[in-house]
């Protein structure tokens, strides 16, 4: 017979075990906060694996925060975040400097999607002599590049020929063209779309120059590395898992970077994506040819990075294991 009590009281009581099933199994995640330094679609994988708990498959709660004016290597030494996603330059410079307790596990991209824009007087490279130059932070990215390719491509020296301004955040250089305060600034994704569409010259292509450097990758202590390797491993597949979303879901992926690079035009998303897309490696592997040529690159500024080892800087053996364990091909059913 059937009595409304008695099945409300179990009602409950699997509601209860439901609720509580999902308190205990969100109390066993560990939590990961990881700092991010750019915002810029290559960091997509990063912003998927939060947004669609895909830590919560690796025992992970994880958060990710904006490093913004603060070097993401500086959020390392506070303990606070074990591991950031940030350009290599950071881990690189201190290896040169003599500092060598960070090492890349990962490295997303070493396309760099950046290119040279100047005021439509100015019809080349070789014009800028004499000119203002936008590099985004000192001594980062932008800047080192930018000192590379003047240098070595087209036969300019940097703070001789040619002023570079660092204007701090990204958005900053485009302003800066726009309003006249420099005559040309180095952009990359999704500026570089922004900077075409608003018709500036675009004077050359580092990515058509054949540029490579280990622009997005995961960065760590070593001894974070040596200490909790599971953790280390654990993220990493969070990011393998977020670059196959990235790749295979293009509804999650763009409303990602709606969220992430906020206010950006639909149609730059849409351009970012499909750049972006094609360039992000499966299996993010730290190469150890790219890191030697972005070694090469920062020589110019600091010749002893000549003398620096570039196979201390990369720790491949996440990612082998990850990828020796059929991780990846399970993810892609190749």
């Amino acid at each position: 017979m059937f009595e409304p009590m008695n099945f409300l009281a179990s009602l409950l009581t699997v509601a209860w075990l439901l609720i509580s099933g999902q308190v205990f199994a969100a109390a066993r995640l560990e939590p990961l906060t990881v700092g991010y330094s750019n915002i810029t679609a290559t960091y997509a994988p990063l912003w998927i694996a939060v947004e669609e708990h895909v830590g919560v498959k690796y025992g992970l709660d994880l958060k990710a925060i904006y490093a913004g004016r603060v070097r993401p290597q500086q959020l390392l030494a506070t303990g606070e975040v074990p591991i950031v996603v940030a350009s290599g330059t950071g881990t690189m410079t201190s290896h040169i400097l003599g500092v060598k307790d960070q090492v890349l596990v990962a490295t997303i991209t070493s396309k760099i999607g950046t290119s040279l824009f100047a005021k439509a007087d100015i019809k080349s490279v070789e014009d800028l002599k004499g000119k203002t130059i936008a590099t985004g932070r000192p001594a980062a990215f932008l800047d080192a590049t930018v000192r590379y390719v003047l240098r070595a491509k087209f036969g300019l020296n940097p703070d001789r020929d040619v002023k570079l301004l660092p204007t701090g955040e990204p958005y900053l250089g485009l302003q800066a063209l726009e309003r006249g305060v420099v005559d040309a600034a180095a952009m990359s994704i999704p500026h570089l779309f922004v900077a075409r569409k608003a018709g500036f010259r675009e004077l050359t292509s580092f990515d058509k120059l054949g540029i490579e450097y280990p622009y997005t990758s995961v960065v760590t202590l070593r001894q974070t590395a040596a200490k909790s390797p599971e953790l280390v491993e654990r993220f990493v597949k969070c990011i393998v898992e977020g670059i196959y979303l990235f790749k295979t879901n293009k509804a999650k992926s763009l409303a990602a970077l709606r969220r992430y690079m906020k206010g950006a035009d639909e149609d730059i998303l849409e351009e970012s994506y499909q750049h972006t897309r094609g360039t992000i490696d499966d299996a993010p592997h730290p190469s150890l040819q790219v890191v030697k040529g972005g070694l090469e690159m920062l020589s110019l500024q600091y010749p002893q990075a000549k003398q620096t080892d570039a196979s201390l800087i990369i720790e491949p053996s996440f990612m082998k294991k990850i990828e020796e364990s059929g991780f990846i091909k399970s993810l892609y059913k190749k």
